[in-house]
């Protein structure tokens, strides 16, 4: 969707969609600690009892706590927290792997290559809460992964993100349109679905409609986490707001526009890895090796949507982990050769963490809208007017790649492996664009409407930016400014001409990305744009269950001169996940498919009392 769910390092990732893909939300995700009390400095990173407080700012109001329901980072971020999914990715591995989390091992392939034998880990209990007899959560089976599959399968629960596993398993398409006919409320026991096979309480047979590269991915989607039938039922409609699950912490408290709280789940199941990559032991990332998680003892997680106040938190010592500004970017970093480091005395307070995202960022054009979705010149026009490298080295510090294919760079399939031209800067043929597209010089053309999905500076900065370069060709452009939340319903609604949208992967494989595009996966789902193209859903479905290599490349490539020719969204950037954190925060790595590393961080409360001293000692003085 409109990609709002773009990881970043805080969690980087802008807000992003997800099919089970998230839309990203504009910057980064910030993960702050602590707030310093009035008088004498103390210990940011513990509170009373000599609880580990870690405090993370959200950036966007979560739309939805409903897995189901969950289409965007800022809700995922929680939503991931809260839940358990079967697989997940291991946390230090590189390249990014799946391990099991609520099962025991990772499943078992038949023969023939369409069966999978999934079995479930032992003693795993959900979140104590009302919904259940005495208030106690009881052991998780089966029967709870039998029916989250069907509600998520469930098209009056599930709008927007069922494409992760559309044509996957045997029958549950058709559950979904029985679910489409009857309404809300079908009994899910009364309709079985052939490729869901209970075996005892504890193995499912998952049966595959053909042979699938792909199909184990969504099981580590936050939108496919495993929920509870009596609480779904208890709470109705406010579910969504009341999340209950088996994860590694339970919900404190729940302040939508103010402050949400984390609560370490004593009884969870989790242990930190034991095994990561070379160099790993040595960077002291193994130091927690078999470790009960979670490591802290609550996430706070306030709301602060501008990056300022944000950074002069973070300076004073009371965040931990923090993204850069352009502003601040330009004062605290030094880049050279394509490396970035903090300059003194920066370097001696924090640490620096840099990685390519998982993330696209691009623009879409509402293929439904009169005039820019019926010319094709036009969208043609807008493209070659904008310079996407200028934008990255004035507004980013260069820290982004320009795309010109729709798959992220880390990811096999992208231009990296292709070839791929795209448009380049050249106000002359924008220009020349503009006749063919019968305003010449920008005569007659009605202003453009850019909707975005973040009301901050820096979001403003970047529209100027653009507006500038617009109208140095004739084109006239007016920005609309919306809270993510408000932006989604905006984007769902086709009320919309153009989008400034991105998308963070759920699953590492360029099909995540050419899907967006999919004539099927029209609005509300991930492909906003209401793109649909013939030729380009044939190679995409041609494609889909493909192994990487020259000839699903070959169709890539193809797919990519589809989409440069017509021009349903403009590339943009990928985006470089970029942040810093205080020394007292540790186990933090750069996994780009783990939305809030929560459940894996520590903090050394030995060094958070002479930081947050030290910190609050050079605000002070700079001030």
């Amino acid at each position: 969707m409109d990609t709002v769910r773009t990881r970043t390092l805080p969690s980087p990732r802008p807000e992003l969609g997800s099919g089970a893909a998230r839309l990203l939300p504009a910057l980064l995700v910030t993960i702050a600690l602590g707030c310093m009390g009035s008088g004498e400095p103390r210990n940011p990173a513990i509170e009373d009892g000599g609880r580990k407080i870690l405090r993370v700012a959200r950036r966007a109001e979560y739309k939805s706590l409903d897995p189901a329901g969950q289409f965007d980072s800022a809700s995922a971020q929680i939503v991931g927290n809260i839940y358990d999914t079967l697989l997940e990715y291991h946390y230090l591995q590189r390249p990014y792997e799946l391990v099991p989390n609520l099962l025991a091992e990772m499943p078992q392939l038949s023969e023939d290559g369409t069966t999978y034998l999934l079995t479930l880990r032992r003693g795993v209990r959900f979140h104590d809460d009302p919904a259940f007899p005495g208030g106690v959560g009881r052991e998780l089976t089966i029967d709870d992964v039998i029916y989250s599959i069907k509600r998520f399968a469930d098209v009056n629960v599930n709008v927007k993100s069922y494409i992760l596993i559309q044509n996957v398993i045997v029958g549950l398409d058709a559950f979904r349109d029985a679910t489409r006919q009857h309404g809300p409320g079908m009994d899910y026991d009364a309709h079985d679905v052939e490729g869901l096979q209970r075996d005892g309480d504890y193995r499912l047979k998952l049966r595959l409609t053909r042979e699938n590269p792909l199909a184990l991915y969504p099981l580590a989607a936050t939108p496919m986490s495993i929920v509870a039938r009596e609480v779904v039922e208890a709470y109705g409609e406010d579910f969504a707001r009341h999340p209950v699950g088996t994860g590694p912490f339970t919900m404190h408290r729940n302040d939508r526009r103010g402050r949400v709280v984390l609560a370490k789940y004593p009884r969870y199941h989790g242990r930190y890895p034991d095994r990561g990559m070379a160099g790993d032991r040595e960077r002291g990332f193994l130091e927690d090796a078999g470790a009960r998680l979670p490591l802290v003892d609550e996430v706070h997680l306030p709301l602060i949507e501008e990056s300022q106040p944000a950074m002069l938190r973070f300076r004073k010592g009371e965040l931990d982990l923090h993204t850069v500004d352009r502003d601040n970017f330009i004062k605290m970093v030094d880049r050279k050769d394509g490396e970035f480091r903090l300059r003194s005395p920066y370097a001696e307070q924090f640490e620096l963490i840099t990685a390519e995202s998982l993330a696209t960022e691009y623009i879409a054009f509402n293929m439904n809208d009169p005039l820019v979705g019926e010319n094709v010149a036009l969208r043609q026009a807008i493209a070659y007017a904008l310079d996407v490298e200028e934008y990255i080295e004035i507004m980013l510090n260069g820290r982004a790649a320009p795309l010109k294919t729709v798959v992220p760079l880390p990811i096999a399939g992208s231009q990296r492996d292709i070839g791929a031209d795209y448009y380049e800067h050249n106000p002359e043929r924008a220009k020349q664009k503009l006749v063919e597209a019968g305003f010449p010089g920008g005569e007659g053309l009605p202003a453009i409407r850019f909707d975005y999905r973040s009301t901050t500076k820096e979001t403003r900065q970047g529209f100027e930016f653009m507006r500038y370069k617009l109208a140095a060709v004739g084109i006239k452009a007016i920005g609309r400014f919306h809270t993510f939340s408000a932006y989604l319903q905006r984007i769902e609604s086709g009320n919309f001409q153009v989008g400034s949208s991105g998308w963070y992967a759920d699953y590492p494989d360029a099909e995540n990305f050419y899907q967006l595009l999919f004539g099927k996966n029209g609005p509300p789902g991930p492909n906003i744009s209401a793109f649909a193209d013939p030729e380009y859903d044939r190679l995409y479905l041609q494609s889909r269950f493909m192994t990487n290599g020259p000839a699903r490349f070959a169709i890539f490539e193809r797919m990519s001169e589809i989409l440069r020719d017509r021009v349903p969204v403009i590339l943009r950037y990928n985006s470089i996940s970029f942040a810093i954190y205080q020394k007292r925060l540790e186990n933090f790595s750069a996994n780009m498919m783990v939305d809030a590393p929560f459940k894996y961080v520590d903090l050394d409360i030995r060094l958070a009392a002479d930081e947050g001293v030290e910190s609050e000692r050079e605000a002070a003085d700079e001030r």
